[in-house]
């Protein structure tokens, strides 16, 4: 354990400070006389059948937030003048708020199928001043009454058929609790299953529960379900029909001008049985609307369709305002028109963008411009040129002063709302899928002080949704020039650092898979995984290289164009998972292995094969290994010495807790592990292995739990709704680069402490 007896004693000493700072400000401070500051609410429930914890969101006065059984935010709010903006006051008790609570409660227990419920508070005083105080919460529950059997009443042969041959009759248990919120619950669904195959006017107001607690056994209920008849006004009468499903007889889509005056008589247009309403000059072809169109004529309606087609035109960004609206042909007819109305967005745009950044030893600022012209080709093609620009002032390790980074990008791409390919695409994938493609190229010239170079990129992708939660992408073509015109020589020398800083080129092909299961809304808990496979240098390169007989050097590495190029195969696999216990508490889970095998061309003297340096792995820094600086850490249990770090393997696994402290104001506690390796491969041309050279940086089950660094640390996080501003500090426990014997680091030496600002969260 490395300790420091000094630095010990200032941080027990600060603690005190702390203690004896919150123990001063009284929480009782602005507390008026004839009042009682409400420390904590208790429910005690006699018997089985229902927890507190779903009781608790009832009560309508909570006390003070606490943050590690403290209520620092009331502390806050002692301090007062502008203090008291950002602190909490003090919650005082209400006798009315606490009834109100309980006859919430019983109403809850009432609606759960305990109608005999319940529910009386009680006040208890925490201290002779009786000015602190606990309510406790007193249920009864009493037996509940269940279900003694279920039935459907319904006159309707539409909907009969829909139940038997659809979505299927709903099932109610006998002996289960006569619970009004699940029934609710349950008109809600049946009302969804109907909207989303025909009737577009069902709604669960036409579903009643009759419920019989007189011809059955005691605290047992007979429960109806009945499906009530339409009402259509016939003259000065209402009659009363059976409800039906609709059919969708035309689709009429309007495209609207930016302004009322210019409206005109609309050009009329049909394409593959959609009628297009043009009000201005047409620059959009028809397959812009009905690629994004779920719904055609002749379909039944569906409401997921309706909300799919929202989704489609939102995501293409050609439009200001989407309205989409549904009429009956008559009061009587099962024909429906559906009516788009769509207001294009302007033809170009300019967006600007500035950010600062201080974390892993860089002060920096960056900033861009984008020029963006949509409907470029007519059929909602959107082309971009993007100019970014990086200047850093870096601190590396061991210097004091600092040294500038440069950095300026330019890139054009345009994005194709379809495939991109050389045949007619229109119908080739269902439109729920959204296809898209990518076409790019840009340039990059990045000035440090360890190298000086240029990147020259280019690429082409396609991206489609199987489904809300799966998304693919296949970078069918990604192309990579690098030109190095100088570097370091210390830098330079560090072999596993050669290969990668060195004119290269790169030709790749990937495939991206996403799940992730994340909602908007409320939800128990959720995955995220991201697989990646990615395949350089084969194909058309060595089949060139083969034709042509490549020059190669002296390492019988085959140059293109007086330039090596690279062959690797990589793998990676991301996985999150996360609890949400309730809106204010959750536990977040990740694990990271990625893995790159260099091959053929890519050859090193030393370490038998690398990959390029934009191809291998680095870890720490703000979203990874928080404890550590990025790249300061690895391969192995070898010294970082160097400012870059890297390697070929990376595992990481971390385990984030996040709570509310006081509204916007969050934080978290974690626990991050993990290292970057070198796999012992034979080295080409002799009889040796890299563990021959190097046996720190590898990867083997024996040293596999002793050469991962870990480390702990606390979080304060501002949530903006659209983004979030967080500050990690970040405190390590165990440095494999430590010598044996001196790894483990007590969490007081506050000299290791590393602090880690990003935006949003780091998984």
């Amino acid at each position: 354990m490395r300790g420091n007896k000094k630095t010990t004693y200032r941080v027990f000493l600060f603690l005190i400070t702390v203690a004896a700072t919150s123990w001063s400000c009284s929480t009782t401070r602005y507390v008026p006389d004839g009042q009682a500051l409400l420390k904590k609410n208790t429910i005690q429930i006699k018997e089985k059948g229902v927890e507190s914890a779903e009781l608790e969101p009832i009560i309508k006065q909570q006390p003070n937030t606490r943050l590690l059984f403290l209520p620092l935010s009331l502390y806050v709010y002692n301090w007062g003048g502008l203090f008291k903006k950002i602190g909490e006051a003090p919650v005082l008790y209400n006798e009315s708020e606490a009834y109100r609570s309980s006859q919430q409660m019983q109403l809850y227990l009432f609606n759960k199928g305990f109608f005999s419920a319940q529910v009386v508070h009680e006040k208890k005083f925490k201290n002779k001043r009786q000015n602190k105080v606990e309510v406790i919460y007193r249920v009864t529950l009493n037996e509940p009454y269940t279900v003694y059997d279920f039935s459907i009443n319904n006159s309707s042969e539409a909907i009969d058929s829909m139940f038997a041959n659809v979505v299927g009759y709903p099932t109610i248990k006998p002996g289960s609790l006569l619970d009004v919120n699940s029934l609710d619950q349950l008109r809600e669904k049946i009302s969804r299953d109907f909207r989303n195959n025909g009737f577009y006017d069902f709604t669960k107001d036409f579903i009643t529960f009759d419920i019989d607690t007189i011809s059955t056994p005691p605290r047992q209920a007979s429960l109806r379900m009945n499906i009530l008849p339409k009402p259509i006004k016939d003259g000065d009468s209402v009659r009363y029909v059976s409800l039906y499903p609709y059919k969708i007889q035309n689709v009429q889509i309007h495209l609207l001008p930016r302004r009322a005056e210019l409206r005109t008589s609309p050009t009329e247009i049909k394409h593959r049985g959609y009628d297009l309403y043009i009000y201005q000059d047409n620059i959009f072809h028809p397959r812009v609307f009905t690629d994004a169109i779920e719904f055609q004529p002749g379909m039944y309606y569906s409401e997921n369709r309706v909300r799919e087609t929202f989704r489609h035109l939102n995501n293409l960004k050609l439009f200001t305002g989407t309205e989409i609206n549904f009429r009956p042909k008559d009061p009587l007819s099962d024909l429906l028109t559906a009516e788009i109305r769509l207001s294009p967005e302007s033809r170009q745009g300019i967006s600007l963008s500035a950010e600062g950044s201080i974390s892993s030893g860089q002060r920096g600022v960056s900033g861009s411009v984008s020029w963006l012209n949509r409907n470029t080709f007519g059929k909602g093609e959107i082309f971009s040129l993007s100019l970014t620009g990086l200047l850093e002032v870096q601190l590396s390790q061991g210097q004091t002063g600092g040294f500038n980074t440069l950095e300026i990008g330019a890139e054009a791409a345009i994005t194709f709302p379809r495939f991109l390919l050389p045949f007619n695409t229109e119908g080739l994938l269902p439109k729920r899928m959204e296809p898209r493609s990518r076409l790019s190229t840009g340039i990059i010239r990045q000035q440090r002080f360890q190298f000086d170079r240029v990147v020259y990129r280019a690429g082409l992708n396609y991206q489609w949704k199987e489904s809300t939660q799966k998304t693919h992408q296949i970078d069918l073509l990604e192309l990579n020039y690098i030109r190095l015109f100088k570097i370091d020589p210390d830098f330079a020398q560090s072999a596993f650092l050669l290969f990668g800083f060195r004119d290269n080129f790169i030709a790749a092909s990937r495939y991206t898979y996403t799940y992730n299961s994340q909602k908007p809304s409320y939800q128990p808990k959720a995955l995220f995984f991201r697989g990646l496979i990615e395949l350089a240098g084969t194909g058309f390169l060595p089949l060139i290289d083969a034709l042509f007989d490549l020059p190669t050097d002296a390492n019988n590495v085959s140059k293109l164009f007086g330039v090596a190029y690279a062959q690797y195969v990589k793998f990676e696999a991301d996985i999150r998972r996360y609890y949400y216990f309730n809106k204010n508490n959750s536990l977040a889970l990740r694990l990271f292995a990625g893995y790159t095998r260099p091959y053929g061309n890519s050859f090193d003297t030393t370490y038998a094969f690398q990959a390029p340096f934009e191809k291998r792995y680095f870890i720490g820094g703000a979203n990874d290994l928080r404890a550590f600086r990025a790249f300061s850490i690895g391969p192995g249990t070898s010294p970082a010495s160097l400012p870059i770090n890297t390697a070929p393997i990376k595992l990481l696994t971390s385990l984030e807790y996040r709570f509310t402290v006081y509204k916007a104001f969050k934080s978290a506690l974690f626990l991050d592990a993990g290292n970057i390796f070198y796999e012992n491969l034979p080295i080409r041309g002799t009889d040796k292995m890299v563990k021959d050279y190097h046996p720190d940086q590898i990867i083997t089950t024996n040293n596999f739990f002793s050469s991962l660094a870990l480390g702990t640390g606390v979080g304060l996080r501002y949530d903006f709704d659209f983004f979030i501003i967080r500050v990690d500090v970040g405190i390590p426990l165990y440095n494999p680069a430590f010598a044996s014997g001196e790894r483990w680091i007590s969490p007081t030496e506050v000299k290791y402490w590393v602090f880690q600002p990003g935006l949003g969260f780091p998984f």
